[in-house]
């Protein structure tokens, strides 16, 4: 539990680095921290990482480049998750979106595939399962 009087700091992390578990990090107010989670931990944004003496520590997603795919029906959608899967591609599911970090070929890829999408600076959150990710827009 965060004690009352507790300053809030935060670690501005991309989505790779919310990957990595062993790494050193500065927070916004400039405080150096050392990361050792277990593997396979991925940070998401809003994660409490550290408690300490008057300060607390929580995670912030930056907001970075990513492609942003609308989903028009079953078929397009299921060739659209079969084709970023195939590559191992993080994504972030919403109700009528897919979103990936942008890459110009996955972008040409999804160009020659037909679907609508466009490339937008968000914090990216991939998919842990199918209910879990979402983006946060910045427009």
């Amino acid at each position: 539990m965060i004690p009352a009087n507790s300053e809030p700091d935060a670690i501005v992390m991309g989505w790779q680095e919310r990957r990595s578990t062993r790494q050193r990090v500065q927070t916004r107010k400039g405080r150096g921290l050392a990361l050792a989670l277990p593997t396979g931990t991925v940070l998401m944004d809003g994660d409490l990482l550290y408690i300490g003496q008057g300060f607390h520590v929580t995670v912030e997603a930056e907001a970075e480049d990513v492609l942003v795919t609308f989903l028009e029906d079953a078929t397009s959608s299921a060739i659209l998750a079969y084709e970023l899967g195939n590559r191992h591609l993080p994504v972030a599911i919403d109700h009528n979106f897919l979103a990936t970090p942008y890459d110009r070929v996955v972008e040409d890829l999804l160009a020659r595939l037909g679907t609508t999408c466009m490339r937008r600076r968000e914090r990216f959150e991939p998919a842990r399962n199918a209910g879990s990710a979402h983006l946060h827009r910045h427009e």
